[in-house]
């Protein structure tokens, strides 16, 4: 009730309209308490607070039609019911929305724009301001939901999107998978898709038929690119003559064919995250182009001349586009436009008057090679305007990176950056490889009250900062690299009332930085204050000496790297929860207990550390949960009460060669993690990590367990590991160590043991660990056998043995393992047969062999029969004919790799042309070495399921199938073929190119 009351009300309750409270209580129930109908219909009757209206919603006979074709609620169809026609076209655009998948407001008000249905009579033209309008409207009446995780993003709860589809009819459609059967493609106007990461042909076949298509957008879920078959681009886009929206993001596409430009009602055009190199010149006759996006297309090189040409040109987004290095001439006709979120300024095209004549831009604005900038322009007072553009939120200056001070002009420079003072709306700025001596007057001025973030990067001729403590709202800041900066003072503070927003200040790469001021001398009072800074960051400080400030209530994250002259962290930081030291005195951990809430401490190669142990104090905090120490040489002692850290729950130290010992008493009972690398020194296991009693009780809940390079651990340590251990990985370990694996364990569920040369014979003795999924053995050069003891480790899934050299026998009886699904055996060169009766074990779905030298059978009769994976490589000395595996029955099999076998080397022709020597169930082959391969046959076209093929090292292979591959192929691999390789390739004219241009992923290398 409160929920509905919020939305139509304002208010949590009916206090104050008491004569709709009854109503309310109906319609209420009619929602079946499900709170987005309550919001949904709240939204309807919101602002309007008459009760012939409510009783209206309440008595609507849309409550009691039959739901038999459909489960869209009948309060969803009465709130989308009252929706003004232009808002209810607005929102059945929305079925082309995927489920549970975040959007953004402002990339949907641009679709609708395309799509004409945001025309304004009273200015004549499109408004992205009524899409704004719009957008608040649907979303107050909770058709929209701003997003939890993200709030700069919205989503549509699930039983909305199907709202949508129901309304919108045959006119949208939003394929997730392979495209279904619909009553007629003709009618379909609006479409998108999810990609898969491979995108083959068939998915989009239908397509052709829908003549009409206004829509064509691609909702990646990769954060990389994914694979589309050409045909997409150059065969179907073609043909859908009445688009006016186009999105392929996030796709490995390089080129877009000519004809693009007969596309004369696209309006909208996005290729961001692609690797197109450049546009077609015809993309300057479509005239009626309002959107083009080619954000972060990394190898896009140019723009069309003629896109100057594109008067109704609004958004022209290309930030991160690293390879443009100059903006197409007259840029500045374009005077429509309202975002450019990069300019490069150039001497011939591109030149930095023109953006005097782009009076309406908004958003981020990044202006590079400033050091094109010439002296006639800086004559011109406002050669770019910018103090006149307020739309201008986010504005980044950047100058070249080469600092040769030969080319460059600090005078200039100034007289540049002196002239690009922004609107006061301004919220970011960001100003990178400056080489002026000092910044202009206007950086810091108070007057700019809506920023927040300013960040400073590599102005290496800069002596003195500005006075940015003046930015009353300033949340962020990042000073990089202002290497001839050696204090920081009141000039850079102002008064004790500065920097009262501040949360992350980030100081790096400043290389003569000694004293930080943040004391004006006047006592106490006069301390300047960061009452809200929560993260501080410090890197390659060399020459800071003195105090940081002391008073950081706020501070929760304080990373200090290479600042080896700074002696002491605050004296007070109720807040701080992670603390990193890297490359520090030992003196600035004295100061570690002054933080009480302190969870994570990680000491990374602070060098002179010897102790963690003040004198007789303790340096380690309480409350802590996680300490790392790496790359401390030196220490020898660790706290005595390291025990009584009640907290720890992960301790991990590497790479402190010179400790001997832990504390008496041992490590505190709650620790779950516990890693020892690369020591050395180290003698004894912590006590109480191993008992020597089996019979002992065990307080302990460790439960990953890491000891690896400790050389010198003796076997004191051998005995009975705690009971809760679930993980444990050892190296190096001698046979009386081992012997601790024989004892408890009884929760251990992942074994890995590696680099053990006094194994043998694994396991020794009965060995119960019924809980044990995976087990490792790696780089056991003694281990001869696996013996029968195997069978007791019942729950074992994971088995993997790797450079095991003298490894010959597996036990007699096999694996009686019944829930094995996975076996990896790689690099054992004596080894004599797969295991017996590998055929029973009805589990196994991946067997991966490789380097296993001896004279090895594969056969049918051997191979578990629910295989899904077998990959067979360098095991030189089976020589069965690959006829005789009988691989054609296995009917589960999806991926196969062979690769360098003996039984391999007669095939020329692969596969066999009847298609009898594979299972058509394969998805992925790989075949590599073979020495005499000359053709891949026909066969290959029976493989009706293949998805993938990779072909290495077969230097005779020359022909393909004139027929092509399966139709399903969406990746070809051809690698060090070299006979192949130019009839493959577009650029050398190969004849093989057209029967594999239209794969979706064409891989050819030596």
């Amino acid at each position: 009730m409160s929920v509905f009351a919020q939305h139509a009300l304002g208010a949590n309750n009916f206090d104050d309209h008491l004569e709709l409270k009854e109503i309310g209580e109906e319609i209420v129930k009619r929602c079946g308490g499900l709170p987005l109908a309550a919001k949904a219909l709240g939204g309807i009757l919101k602002g309007k607070p008459n009760p012939d209206l409510w009783k209206e919603v309440m008595s609507s006979e849309m409550w009691e039609l039959p739901d038999n074709r459909n489960n869209i609620l009948p309060a969803l169809k009465l709130s989308y019911l009252h929706l003004p026609p232009l808002l209810k076209r607005c929102f059945s655009y929305c079925a082309i929305l995927p489920k549970d998948r975040e959007f953004d407001r402002n990339e949907l008000v641009l679709l609708w724009m395309a799509e004409g249905f945001l025309y304004d009579k009273k200015k004549m033209k499109d408004s992205e301001g009524l899409g704004q309008n719009y957008f608040d409207d649907l979303l107050s009446r909770s058709f929209f939901q701003q997003s939890n995780d993200n709030k700069s993003k919205y989503i549509m709860h699930d039983l909305i999107v199907d709202l949508a589809c129901f309304v919108s009819r045959e006119i949208c459609f939003h394929m997730v998978g392979k495209l279904q059967n619909a009553k007629s493609f003709a009618k379909i106007r609006h479409s998108s898709f999810i990609p898969h990461f491979m995108n083959t042909f068939q998915r989009f076949q239908s397509f052709y038929e829908m003549k009409n298509l206004r829509t064509l957008l691609s909702w990646s879920r990769y954060v990389g690119r994914c694979y589309l078959t050409s045909k997409v681009v150059h065969e179907l886009v073609p043909k859908l003559k009445c688009l006016r929206s186009l999105s392929l993001t996030h796709h490995v596409i390089e080129e877009l064919p000519d004809s693009i430009g007969d596309l004369k009602h696209l309006r909208y055009l996005n290729l961001s995250i692609t690797l197109i190199k450049g546009l077609p010149e015809s993309v300057d006759k479509l005239l009626n182009l309002q959107t083009l996006k080619l954000h972060h297309c990394y190898e896009l090189i140019e723009l069309p001349k003629g896109i100057c040409n594109l008067l109704n040109l609004q958004h022209l987004d290309i930030i991160g586009t690293r390879k443009l290095k100059e903006m197409p001439p007259h840029i500045g006709n374009l005077t429509s436009l309202c975002v450019l979120t990069k300019f490069i300024v150039g001497k011939s095209n591109g030149r930095i008057t023109e953006l005097k004549k782009l009076c309406d831009l908004r958003g981020q604005l990044h202006i590079t090679s400033l050091e094109n900038v010439e002296v006639e322009d800086i004559r011109d007072a406002g050669f770019a305007n910018l103090k006149d553009k307020p739309g201008i939120t986010e504005l980044h200056l950047k100058w070249t990176d080469e600092f040769s001070y030969d080319l460059r002009n600090p005078s200039h420079e100034e007289q540049v950056l002196n002239s690009m003072q922004p609107h006061h709306s301004l919220s970011s700025l960001s100003i990178t490889s400056f080489s002026g001596r000092k910044f202009p007057s206007w950086l810091g001025e108070p007057s700019f009250s809506s920023m927040v973030q300013v960040q400073l990067s590599n102005c290496h001729q800069i002596t003195s900062l500005p006075p940015l403590g003046r930015l009353k709202s300033l949340k962020k800041l990042s000073i990089k690299g202002s290497s001839r900066v050696k204090e920081v003072g009141v000039e850079f503070y102002e008064d004790d009332s500065c920097f009262s927003c501040l949360e992350m200040l980030e100081i790096v790469n400043m290389g003569k930085w000694e004293q930080w001021a943040w004391s004006n001398g006047l006592g106490e009072d006069s301390v300047v204050k960061f009452p809200k800074l929560h993260e501080l960051r410090l890197h390659n400080c060399p020459k800071l000496v003195g105090k940081l400030p002391n008073f950081l209530p706020s501070m929760e994250k304080l990373v200090i790297n290479n600042c080896p002259r700074l002696v002491e962290l605050p004296k007070v930081l109720p807040s701080l929860t992670a603390l990193s030291i890297r490359r520090c005195q030992e003196a600035i951990l004295k100061s570690v207990t002054n933080a009480t809430s302190l969870t994570s401490l990680q000491i990374i190669e602070c060098l002179d550390l010897a102790s963690l142990v003040d004198g007789e104090e303790e340096l380690l905090p309480c409350s802590l949960e996680v300490l790392e120490v790496d790359l401390c040489p030196n220490l020898k002692e660790l706290p005595s009460g390291l025990k009584d850290l009640k907290s720890l729950k992960d301790l991990r130290i590497s790479q402190c060669r010179s400790l001997v010992s832990f504390p008496a008493g041992g490590l505190p009972h709650n620790l779950i993690c516990l890693s020892l690398q690369n020591c050395g020194a180290l003698e004894y296991l912590p006590e109480g990590i191993v008992s020597h009693s089996k019979y002992s009780s065990d307080t302990s809940h460790l439960e990953k367990l890491r000891i690896s390079g400790c050389k010198s651990l003796g076997s004191s340590s051998n005995g009975k590991f705690p009971d809760f251990l679930k993980t444990l990985e050892i190296h190096n370990w001698t046979t009386q160590l081992l012997n601790s694996l024989y004892y408890g364990l009884s929760h251990l569920t992942d074994l890995q043991i590696w680099n053990c040369p006094q194994l043998e014979s694994f396991p020794g003795k009965e060995l119960p660990i019924p809980s044990l999924i995976s087990l490792k053995i790696a780089g056991c050069e003694g281990l001869r056998s696996l013996s029968n003891h195997m069978q007791d480790l019942q729950s074992l899934q994971q088995l993997e043995i790797g450079n095991c050299p003298r490894l010959e026998l597996f036990p007699e009886m096999g694996l009686r393992n019944p829930k094995l699904v996975s076996f990896e055996i790689h690099r054992c060169k004596n080894l004599k047969s797969l295991p017996n009766q590998m055929q029973s074990l009805t589990s196994l779905q991946s067997i991966n062999m490789s380097d296993c030298g001896a004279a090895i059978e594969c056969s049918i009769e051997c191979l578990p029969p629910n295989l899904t994976m077998l990959s067979m490589g360098a095991c030189l000395n089976l020589k069965q004919p690959m006829l005789e595996w009988g691989l054609h029955r296995l009917t589960s099999l999806r991926k196969l790799g062979i690769g360098s076998m003996k039984s391999s080397g007669d095939i020329i022709s692969f596969p066999d042309d009847d298609g009898f020597l594979l299972p058509t169930s394969l998805t992925h082959l790989f075949i590599a070495g073979f020495k005499n391969l000359k053709s891949i046959s026909m066969g290959i076209q029976k493989l009706t399921s293949l998805e993938k093929l990779e072909i290495w090292r077969c230097p005779k292979l020359q022909s393909f199938p004139a027929e092509g591959f399966p139709a399903t192929l969406e990746c070809l691999c051809i690698d060090n073929c070299p006979l192949l390789r130019d009839r493959c390739l577009k650029e050398k004219g190969g004849d093989y190119w057209p029967i594999i241009s239209h794969i979706p992923r064409v891989v050819i290398r030596n």
